[in-house]
């Protein structure tokens, strides 16, 4: 018989097809970045597209948004049986995981600027909130200084709630709308809806605000 992960790749062809295409586009774009910064025009045209396909068909179709709970996955395994085939059921993720990885050597945090689908949706409603003349809130050094820490704490709970209990952990990790927002598309209980909600109008007055303060991925 065929194993799971094989015939997860060989049935999502069309998904992993489109995936490698806007990471070569990203490349490109990140290879090229010096030349087209220099045209604004020109950049501010890329940089919406490449959200917009980001939220559109990395978010809305494929639903492919990395998550904490991937990390702390990999670590428990690393600390118990390591398996690739778990990590192979699905490609997608594989596949940007990898790409991320490669990626953080040379550009560091690409993935937050340009691969998350949650992190495209508030940047282009915060840029359609500015459009509209929503007035943004520009956060005090001081009190930007505190609050910045706060996703690492919170990545160092989940991660040492990973220790004991995955279970807690996964729980844990609803700290990140992402499940919410792309998984499940506000399809929830009305708190899980209601908090990526909240995070989403905070952010029409806080550039990517979540990803600021509260995101243990990023």
């Amino acid at each position: 018989e065929t194993p799971l992960w094989k015939a997860n790749w060989q049935a999502r062809g069309l998904a992993i097809g489109t995936v490698v295409a806007m990471l070569l586009a990203l490349y490109l774009i990140l290879i090229f970045q010096n030349q087209i910064a220099a045209r604004r025009r020109l950049y501010h045209t890329v940089r919406i597209g490449y959200l917009l396909t980001t939220v559109i068909v990395l978010g809305g179709f494929i639903g492919a948004q990395l998550s904490v709970v991937h990390v702390l996955t990999f670590a428990q395994a690393l600390r118990t049986q390591f398996n690739w085939e778990t990590f192979l059921l699905d490609p997608v993720i594989f596949i940007i995981w990898g790409w991320v990885a490669v990626a953080l050597l040379f550009w560091g945090r690409v993935y937050c600027g340009w691969l998350c689908p949650f992190g495209a949706l508030q940047e282009l409603l915060n840029k359609l909130a500015q459009r509209f003349g929503v007035r943004q809130i520009s956060v005090p050094f001081m009190l930007h200084e505190r609050l910045w820490p706060i996703k690492y704490i919170i990545f160092l709970g989940l991660f040492a709630a990973s220790l004991a209990s995955m279970t807690l952990a996964f729980k844990g990790a609803e700290v990140e709308p992402f499940k919410t927002a792309i998984t499940f598309r506000f399809m929830r209980e009305w708190p899980f809806v209601l908090y990526a909600v909240g995070l989403l109008v905070a952010g029409l007055f806080i550039e990517r605000f979540f990803c600021r303060y509260l995101c243990p991925l990023g």
